[in-house]
Order: C-alpha cells, then sequence, then structure tokens
C-alpha cells in the first residue's frame, strides 16, 4: 500500500512538473513564439497579394518566394508552440492588417515600390531583428534552435529585398530624369576643345613651319 501510494506521488509530482514546464514557458518566449508565427504570417498574406497585383517578373519571384518560404517557417513555429501548449493567432493582428490595407489599394509601379519597401525591406529586417533576439535571449531550448533555423532564410529574403527595392527605385528614377542623354551630348564638345587644346585630335596639329624665324 505504501508502494502505491509513493509511486503516485512521484507519477503525480512528474506530471505537475511538467505541466508547470509547459504553463511556464515563459512570457517573453509565448511572445517570441507569437511574433514569429505573426511575422511568417504577414508575409504570406502580402506575398499572394503581389502575386495577385505585380506585373514586374522579379517582384512576383519574390513574393512567390515569400510565400513558400514563410508557409514551411510558419509551420515550423506551429510545431513548437504546439509541443509547448502554446495557442498562436490565426489572423493579423492591426499593424499587419493595416500594411496589407494599404498595399491592397496600390496598383502598378507604386504597388511594386510600396510592397518592396514594406513588406520586403522594411518587414525582413524586422524579422531579422527578432529571430536575432529570439535565438540570443529565449529561455526554451525549442525557441532557441527555431529562431537559428529561420534566420538564414530571412536573412537571405533581406539580401534579396534590399538588392531588388534598389533596383526598382533605379528604374524609376532612371525613366523620369532623362539626364543621360543630355550628359552624353554635353560633353563631347567638351572633349573635343579639350583635344584641340593640347594638339592631340588627328586633323589639328600644330604646324611646325610656323615657328617665328631667328635673325
Amino acid at each position: 500500500m505504501m508502494k502505491s501510494l509513493m509511486r503516485a506521488a512521484v507519477l503525480a509530482a512528474v506530471l505537475g512538473q511538467g505541466a508547470a514546464w509547459a504553463d511556464n514557458l515563459g512570457k517573453a518566449d509565448q511572445k517570441l513564439l507569437t511574433d514569429m508565427a505573426m511575422a511568417n504570417m504577414a508575409e504570406i498574406e502580402t506575398g499572394k497579394m503581389a502575386l495577385q497585383k505585380t506585373r514586374n517578373d522579379k517582384v512576383k519571384s519574390f513574393a512567390q518566394q515569400m510565400v513558400d518560404d514563410h508557409t514551411k517557417g510558419l509551420d515550423e513555429v506551429r510545431k513548437v508552440a504546439a509541443a509547448r501548449s502554446v495557442t498562436l493567432p490565426t489572423g493579423l493582428d492591426a499593424k499587419h492588417k493595416e500594411m496589407a490595407a494599404k498595399l491592397d489599394k496600390m496598383s502598378g509601379d507604386q504597388f511594386d515600390r510600396s510592397f518592396m519597401e514594406q513588406a520586403g525591406v522594411k518587414a525582413h529586417k524586422e524579422a531579422h531583428a527578432l529571430v536575432t533576439k529570439a535565438e540570443s535571449s529565449a529561455k526554451d531550448s525549442e525557441v532557441k534552435a527555431l529562431a537559428a533555423r529561420l534566420q538564414p532564410t530571412i536573412h537571405q529574403h533581406l539580401n534579396n529585398a534590399e538588392q531588388l527595392n534598389a533596383a526598382i527605385k533605379g528604374d524609376t528614377l532612371a525613366g523620369s530624369s532623362g539626364t543621360q542623354g543630355a550628359t552624353g551630348s554635353a560633353r563631347q564638345p567638351a572633349d573635343e576643345a579639350d583635344q584641340r587644346a593640347h594638339g592631340t585630335t588627328g586633323g589639328n596639329k600644330p604646324d611646325s613651319g610656323t615657328k617665328p624665324e631667328r635673325r
């Protein structure tokens, strides 16, 4: 009888410790999981929007990469959350809903520029800071390992977003300024004048016979 009571007490203590461990994952770690889920959901949402709206093949390719990779990332977050008895949000928060709503009202080049700046560069900078923080500060080993697994993909997305964003801005500036042709034509007379001044053009060599005679 005593042995049975002892076994029951030990079992209760173990189960209680496990429940407490799951419940005491820590508010900070729970928030990290929630934030990582939200970041992935927002990138999936805006990526799908871009696939419908953009006519730029490079932007479309980037958007598809976002949808594919962040869907995998969200699955990873959900697995850890389930193992740690953490309930994740099923929809976007107010901040990300507002960004999506603004993008949804845009089209054409305006959409491409805003999408790359907001969902591309800005959002991935925030996500990169988030997983970096989680990797260093999370108390739970699984949360820490999750952040380490997500980090390389987010880092790659950020690099791609910055390059594509710069290219789109460059195309826009080049298309609106129209100064390159004028610059090229303006330099030609100056170059020819410089060559004449130094006697380097083919038809304008100094005449050696014009030297004054010495008396």
